[in-house]
């Protein structure tokens, strides 16, 4: 084929326990590519358009697998529309908030902000899709350019610990990855501090989860939960 093949805008993957997922951020949908599909992307990742004989492993690619995954809007052939196709390559946390018990602090300022944020952020999760969500994300951390604050972990452990102390009198985090990460990173990156919002997924069974991370170190949630979660979007 003489047309490059990208990977949609909204589109990212990632590949776990060898087969590929997409995740296709402006539909909220997960796809898990069969091995014939996987090798494929494998292929078009590498730059191969037919039968390699120097690698006779890899699949020529075959146009009608192409075109079912252009009709799900998870590759397109329009530069305007995509990108370089290319995995998510992101390391997992090496460290929590959570890896040392501490005695839960009284932080009056701190619930007072997470109670006027959380109405407004509520509001947006439930009115936007997952994309305009990512979107506005996006724009936030690459208008941080040349403007980043630099924060010890140290210092970003503590004020992580006064939301999570504080977000109690106002919502729980459990099975509310999504709005919970959106707060932890908006509220971050206003303080020009380039935080990572990181999606994962996960197999047998399938699951998916998101968080937020500063150099390593996971803000919301345990290390022991997110080290199991393969990233397939990082913000």
């Amino acid at each position: 084929m003489s047309q490059q093949i990208l990977q949609t805008r909204s589109a990212s993957y990632c590949f776990l326990d060898n087969v590929c997922i997409f995740l296709d951020r402006e539909n909220d949908k997960y796809h898990y590519l069969d091995r014939e599909k996987t090798k494929m992307i494998d292929a078009l990742q590498h730059g191969l358009s037919r039968k390699d004989s120097t690698q006779p492993d890899r699949p020529a690619v075959e146009g009608n697998a192409i075109q079912e995954l252009m009709e799900k809007h998870l590759l397109t052939t329009r530069p305007e529309d995509g990108k370089t196709l290319r995995p998510v390559a992101h390391k997992s946390p090496h460290a929590s908030v959570y890896a040392n018990y501490w005695k839960r602090g009284f932080y009056p300022a701190t619930i007072a902000y997470l109670a006027f944020r959380h109405a407004s952020l509520q509001r947006k999760v439930k009115e936007q899709s997952l994309y305009e969500t990512t979107q506005h994300a996006e724009k936030l951390k690459t208008d941080l350019r040349g403007h980043i604050k630099d924060v010890s972990t140290e210092e970003m452990t503590v004020k992580a610990r006064q939301i999570i102390d504080s977000r109690y009198f106002i919502y729980t985090y459990r099975d509310k990855c999504l709005f919970d990460s959106y707060l932890f990173f908006s509220h971050f990156v206003k303080q020009r501090i380039p935080v990572d919002w990181v999606f994962g997924v996960n197999l047998y069974p399938f699951s998916a989860h998101c968080w937020v991370e500063y150099k390593g170190l996971a803000l919301n949630d345990q290390l022991e939960r997110v080290a199991s979660f393969t990233p397939i979007y990082v913000i």
